[in-house]
């Protein structure tokens, strides 16, 4: 069951807490949500313009590191590949220990 299918979970307190575990976005939708329901409260207002500041400011998660991450596998693959051919005997080397 995901968070975001079941409102049950959309509170301050879990708000905090995706705030404080870096997941801006899921905090801003739940105190968007709750500032639906209680429109006169500021206090979610403020929190909500705290996370948008931190959303701005955060990284994009995987599109900022997406490169980064590729050309790594990228490199991780090469480097194996490379240590196979390293252990595979050339040709001449197979006929001389015969």
């Amino acid at each position: 069951m995901r968070v975001d299918q079941d409102k049950t979970f959309y509170t301050v307190t879990m708000a905090r807490v995706f705030t404080d575990q870096g997941r801006y976005e899921a905090a801003a939708r739940i105190y968007r949500y709750l500032l639906d329901r209680n429109p006169d409260r500021p206090d979610l207002q403020d929190a909500l313009d705290d996370v948008l500041a931190k959303l701005a400011e955060a990284p994009r998660c995987w599109a900022d590191i997406a490169g980064s991450v590729e050309r790594w596998a990228s490199l991780m693959l090469q480097t194996h590949a490379l240590r196979r051919l390293q252990r595979t005997p050339l040709p001449s080397e197979a006929m001389n220990r015969r």
